[in-house]
């Protein structure tokens, strides 16, 4: 293991988070006069947090470079697989850890515990919250919490780390280690233009989200830090009531970029790089995606109205988008919803968006390969010698994909038991069905779960060993296991 380029480069991804901690206060503190609510900056917890981790990145940087001097072994400018991983998870926990300085040392002053959850949750765009009343809190410390959830959507690294390297198939290992993107996305272009292009796509889904929302009646500050956390899917807001205050329009208007930004990215810039919407045709996990969409919708819908249930459709399709998506917006209790409404709510938490979005859970398109595999080998029960040609999305299923899957679903299945397990020890008065639905949140990365921590409520109750907890199966839902479970094997940090 080169350790000088990992800390080279986890240095350079600090610096960058200090940087735009800078920017946050700068145009928090422009908006938050005309907001007319706390409009404070609190310079001095802002400048604290800043400093540390600017000088914390420097000496990252310094330390890579002073030791990529004395090493002969090899050049400094090669990363090999092995470093790319390794600063795929050490890069998300230091800058989870230093996203934490300003809601431990700015309003709300949080628990070393809470802050560092409150963290995860918004670089992961979880959404689960420890702020009991968010509209007290700081104009300054609200938008940094949506532009975590912004920068989380399509991945830190993504915009930092790959950025400021430039390097080819190291870089391509190190975002698809970050994303749920296939290696075959990362073919548009060279890699560097690809980011690029991604990256301007976002940019524009969110400029088109905020003007629309300002149109809508927001205030440019809650326009702002919604239509970041909207196409990051994150949920994260402004209000104590999440969305339920919003006009009918304006609830439309979320649902449809949430919809938008729960399907991949790169379709979309293999549409616009061909003028056409050929490629979205055989793209058959969009379609699995809108139909389950589709199909959940009116099933809820006849169950409201069956049961004679006063929820307005608009909010019970808002719920349903914003649950699979995984963005955790609410517009009511769906806790309170009739049972086959929660069942879907619970399978939809399970499912996520499509792989590719900057939607969580474990990928409409996991779920259609299950299916496949699941239909090849009861074919092959009395056809055993028959060669079945399986694609996904219009292309070749790759070698090795059933055990990529199995390994995804095995690590999402016992981290969700023992998760549950362990959170209901750590918080013995918390229901069984809170427990188990917290777990299932954390690691698809939704935000409100059932119970005790379901929409309507927050996760500002939980214990410092359940706050612990949590933030780790957040991180290892949004790398989707291996990039942090390799950390602990003894092979990754061997010497050449």
């Amino acid at each position: 293991m080169n350790r000088h380029i990992v800390l080279r480069a986890v240095g350079q991804l600090i610096v960058m988070l200090a940087l735009t901690m800078a920017a946050s206060v700068g145009v928090g503190a422009l908006l938050a006069p005309v907001e007319g609510r706390n409009a404070s900056i609190e310079i001095r917890g802002w400048a604290i947090s800043i400093a540390i981790t600017l000088a914390f990145g420097i000496l990252l940087i310094v330390l890579g470079r002073m030791g990529a001097g004395q090493q002969k072994a090899r050049s400094d400018t090669i990363m090999l697989r092995k470093e790319a991983v390794a600063i795929v998870g050490i890069a998300w926990l230091a800058c989870s850890a230093f996203a934490a300085l300003p809601y431990l040392l700015c309003a709300p002053s949080l628990r070393p515990d809470q802050a560092w959850f409150e963290a995860v949750s918004g670089l992961t765009t979880t959404g689960a919250t420890a702020i009991v009343d968010i509209e007290a809190v700081s104009r300054t410390v609200l938008l940094w919490r949506s532009v975590t959830q912004w920068l989380g959507g399509i991945g830190i690294l993504a915009m930092f780390v790959l950025v400021l390297t430039g390097i080819g198939t190291s870089g391509r290992k190190m975002f698809g280690a970050e994303s749920s993107l296939h290696s075959a996305d990362l073919t548009l272009a060279n890699l560097r233009q690809t980011m690029r292009s991604l990256w301007l796509l976002y940019i524009a889904l969110t400029a088109i989200c905020g003007l629309g929302m300002l149109a809508l009646g927001l205030t440019p500050f809650q326009a702002l830090c919604h239509s970041l956390t909207t196409t990051a899917t994150g949920g994260f807001g402004t209000e104590n009531d999440s969305a339920a205050g919003f006009s009918t329009a304006l609830k439309l208007w979320i649902i449809l970029f949430m919809t938008i930004c729960g399907i991949s990215f790169p379709l979309y810039l293999t549409m616009l790089r061909k003028r056409s919407l050929a490629p979205a045709r055989e793209h058959e996990e969009t379609w699995w995606y809108l139909g389950i969409i589709a199909a959940s919708s009116v099933i809820v819908l006849i169950e409201h109205e069956v049961e004679q249930f006063a929820e307005a459709p608009v909010d019970i399709v808002f719920n349903l988008v914003s649950i699979i998506t995984t963005t955790g917006y609410a517009t009511g209790d769906y806790d309170a919803w009739p049972l086959l409404g929660k069942e879907i709510i619970l399978l939809m938490m399970i499912g996520g968006g499509c792989a590719g979005s900057t939607a969580g859970g474990l990928k409409v398109s996991r779920f259609i390969l299950w299916l496949k595999f699941c239909r090849i080998e009861l074919t092959r029960a009395f056809r055993p010698r028959l060669v079945m040609r399986q694609t996904l999305n219009g292309r070749p299923i790759p070698e090795g994909a059933m055990g990529q899957l199995l390994v995804v679903i095995t690590c999402a299945t016992f981290f969700f038991v023992s998760g549950s397990l362990l959170l209901h020890i750590f918080e013995p008065e918390a229901s069984s069905v809170g427990c188990l639905a917290a777990a299932i949140s954390s690691l698809g990365n939704i935000g409100p779960a059932f119970a005790d921590y379901g929409p309507t409520k927050n996760f500002a109750s939980l214990s410092t060993p359940s706050n612990l907890l949590l933030s780790g199966m957040m991180i290892l839902g949004r790398l989707e296991y291996v990039a942090v479970l390799v950390l602990f094997s003894r092979k990754l940090w061997r010497h050449y």
